[in-house]
């Protein structure tokens, strides 16, 4: 179910990277060229979803880590084949989709964190917790570095203002003068549209070494660390809200300020330093408090359409590259060619319309199989058998047939 309102999250974070030249696509609220409600959608999406629905994908993630090896462990069965597989086929689908249709990829670096995660599913759950918030630490250490030089190389008698991402987004993956998606739109040849996206998509990680990769893996460890502590469960229910609610209203009351304009939140002095050092430490809040505010209301039934989401939280994967090739068809100059040409705002409806679809197609698909195409594969993979996709079709006399290998069974 939350791994299904993630993907609502990331089509509206991934659609401007489609949508528009980085250097336009990382402007903050303050600095877009646009209208009012430009500004108005970039802020909202700054403060409620950037690093939090990501980090939602990445909390299960961790979740599922330890939830699989708790099961190897109790089979008796080796583990290291079995998770050096699945890491594998995840980081081959990273390649494909980030050399293919998005740079911006997270597969992956999703793959090298689990690769980094694995010697660490041994230790205690204290370990695992306090390892995976010391590296969120880390990481608004390194994410306050840029504003930390630029406040020390400051004459002592110069105050100019100060940018932060409030003002101008999240860090730039590439400056613009070497943005080389900016002339996409108009390349033709696939080879140089395949240089493009590699530049870009050795960038970005590069970006992920330095920065967001370290936020990341702190959150797979203490997604591993909540399923210890039954986070998830109804029995835990008390313990969950006494964790997740002050995350959340802490982390909002952050995120909302930090990304003010800098006349109302400060953005002098040491100021954007702060603001830079406290987001990422206030997305990991928030993102803990989504996760724990949508498993309650999920429990009392208080989350409308949760079983649609559920459904395609059950293929995420599939869901998640869809979104991709939906995106591309709209962007690139070999689909509609909408590439720079609209605003913030209408790009995202164009995200939100985009996920509609996928969610659409989801379901239909749910309707006749047991797994999305990609898990089907990634599955069959990591098992080395092939698993039943296709759903019993029941039968009279109360037996199915397993549409799979047409045979008949009485299970």
């Amino acid at each position: 179910m939350i791994r299904g309102v993630a993907l609502l999250g990331i089509v509206i974070e991934n659609v401007r990277f489609f949508a528009m030249p980085i250097s336009r696509a990382v402007k903050g609220p303050w600095t877009l060229d646009g209208g009012v409600a430009d500004s108005t959608v970039a802020y909202l999406d700054l403060v409620f979803g950037h690093y939090k629905f990501l980090g939602l994908f990445t909390l299960l993630f961790g979740f599922g880590l330890a939830t699989q090896q708790a099961r190897l462990a109790a089979s008796g069965a080796a583990s290291r084949p079995f998770q050096l597989r699945r890491i594998g086929w995840l980081a081959a689908a990273g390649l494909l989709h980030g050399l293919g249709l998005f740079f911006g990829d997270v597969l992956f670096v999703f793959a090298g964190i689990a690769l980094l995660s694995l010697p660490l599913l041994g230790r205690s759950t204290r370990v695992r917790l306090g390892l995976g918030l010391g590296l969120v630490v880390f990481s608004a250490i390194l994410a306050a570095r840029g504003p930390l030089q630029s406040w020390l190389d400051q004459p002592a008698t110069v105050a100019p203002a100060m940018t932060s991402v409030a003002e101008t987004g999240p860090p730039n993956i590439e400056a613009e003068s070497n943005d080389p998606l900016r002339d996409e739109a108009a390349m033709t040849p696939v080879t140089e549209g395949f240089e493009s996206r590699f530049r870009n998509w050795r960038s970005s990680i590069s970006y992920g070494v330095s920065f967001y990769g370290w936020y990341l893996l702190g959150l797979v460890l203490i997604g591993t660390a909540l399923r210890d502590l039954g986070f998830f469960s109804e029995e835990h229910a008390g313990r969950r809200n006494q964790i997740a609610f002050p995350c959340l209203a802490a982390g909002l009351f952050l995120e909302l300020a930090g990304f003010l304009p800098p006349h109302l939140r400060g953005g002098d002095g040491f100021a954007p330093v702060a603001w830079a050092f406290l987001h990422p430490i206030a997305a990991a809040m928030v993102t803990i408090g989504y996760a724990g505010l949508i498993t309650t209301l999920v429990e009392k039934g208080r989350f409308p359409i949760a079983g649609t989401f559920a459904i395609l939280g059950r293929m995420s994967l599939s869901g998640y590259l869809l979104e991709s090739i939906l995106l591309a068809v709209v962007f690139r100059s070999w689909g509609l060619g909408w590439y720079d040409t609209l605003g913030n705002a209408a790009a995202v409806g164009v995200g939100i319309a985009v996920f509609g679809l996928v969610m659409a197609a989801g379901l239909l698909w749910n309707r006749w199989f047991l797994l999305g195409p990609f898990e089907w594969c990634w599955r069959w993979f990591t098992y080395l058998q092939r698993p039943p996709i296709r759903r019993p079709d029941a039968r009279a006399d109360g037996r199915f047939v397993d549409l799979t290998s047409r045979r008949s069974t009485d299970d």
